[in-house]
């Protein structure tokens, strides 16, 4: 990589020939960083909203470059995740009763928060178990290194209009609204902690969101969605409600049988299949003799209250469970575009208001873990030697790692996870 280019680049903010894949193939060193944030200060005329480049120079000279920001954009290729891997632990029983406190404590609150926004409480609860395990998991990056870090790794496209304004310039725009953040004594320094995006808070708002939708629900003239748990469920149904025209008569999906004449076209080769284009009423679709799937798998009417606009969505195809989805899925993808991300919080704001698991069973005889036995599974390989495995309930790389070299240590076919059934096969004596 060409350094002086580098810092030309970093300058004038223009991506030159080598690519954004390029600059995370090694940490930054400290002095391109430094070019980048100089470079960033020179662009405070484009900030969305007000911000000196007096008070950006003086704010990020307490900034640092984090390289866990790079190292969490470098996702490791060949280690498949599977639906029903993370489904099992983001939904299990330990979650949902830890939710159903939540609902039993704040229910008043969460409420009157549904009544204000149109956003069902479990879904609003089922987004801060998931973003956050309901409060402790939010984050130890501070937001300000995560935020220009990622400006730096990021940068915006060179050009003009349309290209100028792509999506990769939000990482600068979210460095700005960090810095402003930070300027106004709307977050305080030692706590301004959170994820390698630099989202913080308890259900996870980058400063740029927090900004322009943020709530301030207690009263007490600060939107804070660190210290104040109704602050950041505002703030969440708020943003359901405003960017993505939350429908608060209908579900998020409805588990549903296809006619077997019409099967064919969604046969899947463990990819998903979202048909948005094939949008139409629900009545349109039962007139075609699509079906409601029943508690126990049985086929029931495919009546959704208000009849509104849903499109056929198979996570992984068919063998497999088979949804016709509402706007409101959509709405959660606004929130988080990951669409295991909108199965997760649909699914325990299912539970959490009484509803069960996927009657349709995955494509597979090895069923994912839930948290506790994903434990159960980390203190047996600790015990085994493997060190590096902390126990706390994620197949993250060090267990991953830790789970092939133990089934190759058994004369076993390497793989880098265990279900339900591999589980007993690798810890039986």
């Amino acid at each position: 990589m060409n350094f002086l280019r580098c810092l030309i680049w970093a300058t004038a903010a223009l991506l030159p020939a080598f690519s954004t894949a390029a600059l995370l193939d090694q940490p930054l060193p400290p002095e391109q960083f430094s070019a980048c944030v100089q470079g960033l200060a020179e662009q405070v005329g484009s900030a969305g909203k007000p911000l000196t480049r007096e008070d950006f120079a003086r704010i990020t000279a307490a900034g640092k470059y984090d390289d866990r920001v790079r190292q969490s954009m470098l996702v490791q290729a060949g280690e498949p995740t599977y639906w029903w891997d993370e489904l099992a632990a983001t939904t299990d029983d330990e979650r949902v009763q830890d939710g159903l406190k939540v609902l039993a404590r704040e229910g008043d609150a969460l409420r009157k928060i549904e009544a204000r926004f149109g956003v069902p409480k479990e879904i609003i609860v089922a987004i801060y178990g998931i973003e956050t395990n309901y409060g402790p998991a939010g984050g130890k990056i501070p937001v300000l290194d995560a935020a220009l870090s990622l400006a730096c790794l990021r940068p915006c496209s060179a050009g003009t209009g349309a290209a100028a304004a792509s999506a990769t310039c939000r990482s600068r725009e979210r460095a700005f609204a960090a810095v402003r953040l930070l300027r106004d004594q709307k977050v305080r320094a030692d706590n301004f902690l959170g994820s390698w995006a630099a989202a913080f808070g308890r259900t996870q708002f980058v400063p740029d969101t927090l900004e322009m939708l943020g709530v301030d629900f207690d009263g007490d003239g600060v939107v804070d969605v660190v210290g104040s748990e109704r602050d950041a469920w505002a703030s969440t149904a708020n943003h359901l409600k405003t960017r993505g025209g939350w429908i608060a008569a209908a579900p998020v999906w409805v588990e549903v049988s296809i006619p077997a004449d019409q099967q064919a076209a969604f046969a899947g080769k463990g990819q998903s299949i979202r048909q948005q284009d094939r949008a139409k009423k629900a009545s349109e679709w039962a007139a075609q003799g699509w079906r409601a799937l029943g508690p126990k798998g049985e086929g029931e009417p495919l009546q959704v209250a208000g009849d509104p606009e849903v499109y056929p969505f198979l996570p992984v195809g068919l063998p497999g469970p088979a949804f016709l989805v509402t706007r409101n899925f959509n709405t959660i993808l606004r929130y988080n575009s990951s669409e295991r991300y909108g199965m997760e919080v649909s699914l325990l704001a299912h539970k959490l208001a009484g509803g069960r698991d996927f009657v349709t069973p995955w494509p597979t005889d090895d069923p994912g873990l839930t948290r506790a036995q994903v434990k159960e599974l980390q203190q047996w390989l600790v015990q085994k030697g493997y060190t590096k495995v902390i126990p706390d309930g994620v197949q993250g790389r060090n267990t991953r790692e830790a789970i092939e070299a133990a089934f190759v240590a058994k004369g076993m076919p390497p793989q880098k996870r265990a279900g339900q059934r591999t589980m007993k096969l690798l810890m039986q004596p």
